[in-house]
């Protein structure tokens, strides 16, 4: 067995502190390269760096997305004791047994189909040109909290059904879900993060039963109608997809929008050749999540049994964080890898998972993401980078820019 004391990263690994949310490369890089699997007693977790050691742990079925086989997880309550944000929870597809969870994902995947998703992306443009008719045509604008912070849970309100002047209740459930997933909170925080929780999932059940009632060719009319081997989906099973999709597909996009203009903006070569070619959209938003993905956690997963990972033994009930942020600097698998390159190959991207866990919500993702990009640079054509970029040092999961200044340039 291996010396655990030498592989414990403590004494540099901090990605709390400033030096990593400014820059997280040389941290990286080292663990990368010196550390691919490490110890981090601050989170009492295993650390896995790089392509290959991630695609291995991804595709490993004993380690599980199940929260619940964590060594430090709270004891599960009865059905009937838990509040509304653990009955969510209960039902969440990151927290699920691997026979539940593939029955949820097989009764979802129709509601996120090329057509419906589609369909949504010409919501998502009568949104943006909303929000952008709204910002108007200013000198300069904080585009981190005018449109990342704003269009990518609005874009879910929409996909799901919200009416705008509910927009602020499921913005509300969306900060519950996100903020109260993070097993770090004291049962303080726990409770503020999700107070707006219980108001939301109402919200959720009424739109859920007028569906029912009278479905259509819809988001949540998709999710009633879908059955398998007479299983179908029940309202909380739905509420709770839905909490899922506000997790991966909202609190994340609202970084990626910005990553994405920034980098785009810092490298004004590969934004010419955007602009040349529309269709390297979805090549410079692959390339921002793995040139800059703004993760200071990983992914989470559980030990559902001793098992070896490099020599080492991971016990039954531990956490293994998979650093996903080293994948896409691994020189084994991208040539020249601090180069920000839109045309550059990613069939091996591990950006949205692999496996059985991969995204479901990636066409999600894109297309507003999309929607978004083209709206910008059609009212801003000569967008630049202003001078100023703050960084929300207190976000619990990401290198949040909470100002990222932009000039128009009209």
């Amino acid at each position: 067995m291996n010396n655990l004391e030498s592989i414990k990263v403590d004494h540099f690994f901090n990605p709390s502190s400033k030096d990593f949310i400014h820059n997280p490369i040389p941290t990286l890089e080292k663990l990368s390269e010196e550390f691919p699997i490490a110890r981090f007693d601050a989170w009492q977790a295993w650390l896995i760096s790089g392509h290959e050691n991630i695609l291995n742990c991804l595709l490993d079925r004993r380690l599980s997305t199940d929260f619940n086989l964590w060594e430090f997880a709270p004891d599960k309550k009865p059905v009937e004791e838990m509040d509304a944000f653990e009955k969510l929870m209960n039902n969440n597809l990151f927290f699920l047994d691997r026979k539940n969870h593939l029955r949820l994902r097989k009764l979802a995947l129709p509601a996120f189909s090329p057509r419906i998703m589609e369909r949504m992306k010409e919501r998502f443009q009568i949104l943006v040109k909303e929000r952008f008719d709204e910002i108007g045509t200013p000198d300069s604008f904080n585009f981190a909290k005018e449109i990342a912070e704003i269009f990518p849970s609005q874009a879910i309100a929409s996909l799901v059904g919200i009416p705008r002047d509910k927009f602020p209740i499921f913005d509300s459930l969306a900060y519950g879900v996100v903020r109260g997933i993070n097993p770090m909170l004291t049962p303080d925080e726990r409770k503020e993060a999700i107070r707006g929780v219980p108001e939301g999932l109402k919200l959720l059940n009424q739109l859920i039963d007028e569906k029912r009632a009278q479905p259509g060719d819809d988001f949540l009319s998709t999710l009633i109608l879908a059955e398998d081997e007479g299983s179908k989906l029940s309202n909380m099973e739905m509420c709770a997809l839905v909490g899922a999709v506000l997790g991966a597909g909202s609190d994340t996009a609202v970084d990626l929008h910005s990553y994405l203009i920034k980098n785009l903006l810092n490298h004004p070569e590969e934004l010419k050749a955007l602009k040349a070619d529309e269709s390297l959209v979805q090549g410079a938003i692959s390339e921002t999540l793995r040139y800059e993905s703004s993760g200071k956690t990983g992914l989470a997963r559980y030990a559902s049994e001793d098992l070896e990972i490099n020599g080492y033994q991971i016990k039954k009930g531990q956490m293994v964080q998979l650093i996903s942020t080293t994948t896409g600097m691994d020189p084994k698998v991208y040539e020249n890898p601090r180069k920000f390159d839109i045309k550059r190959d990613h069939d091996k991207s591990l950006s949205f998972g692999q496996g059985p866990h991969y995204c479901i919500g990636v066409t999600l993702v894109r297309s507003q993401t999309e929607v978004m990009l083209k709206e910008l640079f059609k009212r801003f054509p000569n967008l630049s980078l202003g001078d100023e970029i703050k960084y929300n040092y207190d976000h619990h999961n990401a290198r949040r820019m909470e100002v990222m200044m932009v000039n128009t340039n009209l």
